[in-house]
């Protein structure tokens, strides 16, 4: 079974992170990989309130998905659908190994594990804006929108 354990300010919650992701670094990374894969990144947006992650809307092989990573850590992830709550992970091999020099890419499979609150290393802030949210999978967790 695969464990994946949340680390501190992963939510977004805790005010004194002091480690980000750099925008600069990604945004030019994903335009390497996607020139490479040839594939086109369609918008680049950085992590707006409320999210907690940057969002690139990309075509690849004539299909529209989306590359997330978290704005706090090097947690990376594709999605076929997003709508704000609403995220279905996927994979895409095709971009994997090229992220994956970079950043952590989660499969599908360990972003739709179920979330408990018990093993992980969340402060008490983020595990009370777990209870109120009610994330069902890890992936709900990394990739937020609460506010």
């Amino acid at each position: 079974m695969i464990l994946l354990i949340l680390p501190k300010g992963i939510t977004g919650f805790i005010d004194n992170m002091e480690e980000k992701i750099d925008g600069h670094q990604f945004q030019k990374i994903c335009y390497e990989v996607m020139r490479e894969a040839k594939g086109e990144i369609l918008k680049f947006e950085g992590p707006l309130y409320p999210h907690n992650y940057f969002k690139v809307h990309i075509r690849l092989k004539g299909d529209l998905f989306y590359i997330l990573i978290n704005e706090y850590y090097p947690y990376l992830a594709f999605t076929n659908k997003w709508e704000n709550i609403m995220i279905d992970f996927t994979d895409l091999p095709a971009l994997t190994k090229g992220f994956g020099e970079y950043y952590t890419v989660l499969t599908k499979k360990e972003l739709d594990l179920p979330f408990s609150n018990k093993g992980h290393d969340l402060e008490e802030v983020e595990l009370r804006q777990a209870a109120y949210w009610k994330p069902r999978t890890i992936g709900g967790v990394i990739f937020n929108c609460w506010d």
